[in-house]
């Protein structure tokens, strides 16, 4: 593969984004920052459609994907250039979006209106088994797009992986409100086809783990959720469905167990009323972060109280969650602050 032109990562933009990087690895020490982390990347590439990333197929045409999204890297070079708002250069390979682990199980994913879909399963939760992730064609396709992306970038940008989701989301992707019936008739099956679910996810993380360095690998959607080297992401969005009781039985362990994959535990994204779970990721060591964005974004009083002082808040300003009211709520000095903003902002404020 021809080395592409990373001529517009000038030594001022990369003294920038390291500045960037610096205040946010800085909130995950325990350290003072000098101002309100603010970030507002987004997903490169010369056309966005699904996702906001360009409508190339990556796992079929990564090299033509891979040029797109470079191309429009060199093109929004002042974007990268912001000294106030982090907006960091991160090729997003994010094949599939959500259900880049239901196709690792078997689902039917598909297009519509612009968005990523999955079929449920026909089988019942108890008739799940394991796939040979060796044979699979989705997850070697996603890995030799890694593998051009490493080849092209030479460690010189960061790397966010796929979307690998969580126990609950996937169940549910998977197997709808049987999954949910399951937890209460049939405790035991649903634990199985929840383990074999959480195995694929830790398979496909050790599986990019060994496509991608450390030092360029991040979480998926870092972007927005850019967090530093070594912490990885879950996505909590149904969790919101269950009970507290029946998260700390069924799925805390099994999100416990993905952060850890990472070697510095990671983030838990959250966009609904969750707050009855708060207090377990309160006690759950490996959650490092917690990324609240639409509905979730409400609870940031209850969050700022209820979790450790070393997890970092990740807010996405809402109409009924303004910037003005989140500073007022969180201070600044543990947060990143999900919007873009013109003038540095004192922590505190």
């Amino acid at each position: 593969m021809a080395v592409p032109d990373l001529s517009w990562l000038t030594p001022s933009v990369r003294q920038v984004q390291a500045d960037h990087r610096r205040r946010v690895a800085a909130l995950y020490r325990g350290d003072p920052v000098d101002r309100v982390v603010a970030i507002a990347g987004r997903l490169y590439g010369g056309s966005h459609g699904l996702h906001g990333t360009n409508e190339i197929d990556m796992l079929e045409q990564p090299r033509a994907w891979l040029a797109d999204v470079l191309a429009d890297m060199a093109a929004s070079v002042d974007e990268f250039a912001d000294p106030v708002t982090f907006r960091p250069p991160v090729v997003e390979i994010d094949p599939l979006g959500v259900h880049f682990i239901d196709a690792l199980l078997g689902a039917r994913t598909y297009i519509r209106s612009g968005q990523m879909w999955s079929d449920p399963l026909s089988i019942d939760p108890a008739e799940l088994t394991m796939p040979d992730l060796a044979q699979s064609e989705t997850l070697g396709k996603a890995l030799r797009l890694a593998g051009h992306v490493v080849e092209a970038t030479q460690g010189r940008l960061p790397i966010a992986l796929p979307v690998f989701s969580c126990p609950i989301n996937v169940g549910i992707n998977l197997f709808g409100d049987r999954l949910l019936t399951a937890l209460c008739e049939r405790p035991a099956q649903a634990k199985r086809a929840l383990r074999i679910i959480t195995d694929v996810i830790l398979g496909a993380i050790d599986a990019f783990a060994q496509a991608v360095s450390q030092r360029v690998r991040h979480n998926s959607v870092a972007c927005t959720r850019y967090a530093p080297a070594g912490y990885g992401q879950i996505d909590g969005c149904a969790t919101q469905l269950v009970s507290g009781r029946h998260y700390a039985e069924f799925f805390a362990p099994l999100d416990d167990e993905l952060l850890r994959a990472w070697p510095r535990g990671g983030m838990i994204h959250l966009c609904g009323a969750h707050g009855q779970h708060y207090a377990t990721w309160r006690e759950m060591r490996s959650v490092r972060s917690i990324q609240v964005n639409d509905r979730a974004s409400e609870d940031l009083v209850q969050l700022v109280t209820v979790t450790r002082d070393d997890q970092i808040l990740y807010v996405s300003p809402t109409e009924t969650m303004p910037v003005d009211r989140v500073l007022q709520i969180a201070g600044g000095r543990r947060l990143v602050l999900q919007c873009a903003v013109e003038h540095p902002m004192a922590v505190g404020a």
